[in-house]
């Protein structure tokens, strides 16, 4: 996939990409990028955190962020306008001053921001390549500085909490929530949930529970009940298809962890409803 225009110099570079629909197949590259659409055509993103596909989508308004070596893949659709910068990680090494801190950013991972301050440099950066006034070295070498810092700067405020604790924005925990219900038939483990909102696994749990009062465990198994009972009143499937829909490990850890909420054994629920 060859952009409209680029420039890159010495670990640092910016692309400009506008084709008629793309949808790249999974790969991975040493630098942190950072992708945004300029006009308004989100992006459907899918990175490889813990093995398990994740998806993610980036508005307009939104830049999403992709670790260093991390499975990744895109598509966009026609019309789309989505500008690429690339950061080495050697770079956020030698602004933060610490050995290897480039290797990833600890809070702000693979994620999507909405960071004015990120999205405007890159608006900004994007318009002057389609306008075929690329970045002098010196420019991009300013750029890459200033990228860079905000990037340290969204991580450590994220791990620190910021200046109170906060919980999940109400776009984070609705897209945690969306992922839930469509792999309820699937592992929903700590490392996959923060993943889908680009936090730590403790940064997340900690959010989390502030935001709806409840740990990520014991929602998910919340809602795999929630789904099993609907499907018990609603549908003739066998207990062990059931289990198996809404991720129970086997029927019998089915059976008990239904019976702790509601009093009563699968088989003799279903029976008590149609009765």
């Amino acid at each position: 996939m060859e952009p409209l225009a680029s420039v890159a110099w010495e670990g640092v570079g910016v692309a400009l990409y506008r084709h008629q629909q793309v949808r790249t197949g999974e790969h991975q590259h040493p630098e942190l990028q950072l992708l945004m659409p300029l006009v308004r055509r989100s992006i459907q993103g899918r990175w490889r955190l813990t093995g398990r596909p994740v998806d993610l989508r980036v508005a307009c308004e939104e830049v999403g962020v992709v670790s260093p070596d991390l499975p990744h893949a895109f598509a966009w659709a026609e019309g789309a306008q989505v500008v690429s910068f690339f950061l080495h990680p050697e770079r956020l090494a030698a602004l933060s001053g610490e050995s290897g801190a480039g290797s990833g950013l600890r809070a702000v991972g693979s994620s999507c921001l909405r960071d004015p301050v990120l999205r405007e440099l890159l608006r900004a950066s994007g318009e002057a390549l389609r306008d075929g006034l690329a970045p002098s070295r010196l420019e991009l070498e300013a750029l890459a500085t200033v990228v860079g810092l905000r990037l340290l700067r969204l991580d450590g405020q994220q791990r620190r909490g910021g200046p109170k604790a906060v919980g999940l924005a109400t776009w984070q925990l609705r897209r945690v929530t969306d992922f839930v219900e469509a792999n309820l038939d699937g592992p929903l483990g700590l490392e996959a949930l923060a993943g889908v909102v680009g936090l730590s696994p403790s940064h997340f749990a900690r959010s989390f529970k502030q935001a709806t009062g409840s740990t990520p465990h014991r929602f998910v198994l919340t809602r795999r009940l929630e789904r099993a009972r609907e499907l018990l009143i609603t549908s003739a499937l066998p207990l062990g298809d059931v289990a198996q829909a809404t991720g129970f490990s086997s029927q019998s850890h089915f059976t008990a962890r239904f019976r702790a909420r509601h009093g009563a054994t699968p088989a003799r629920f279903r029976g008590a409803r149609r009765a």
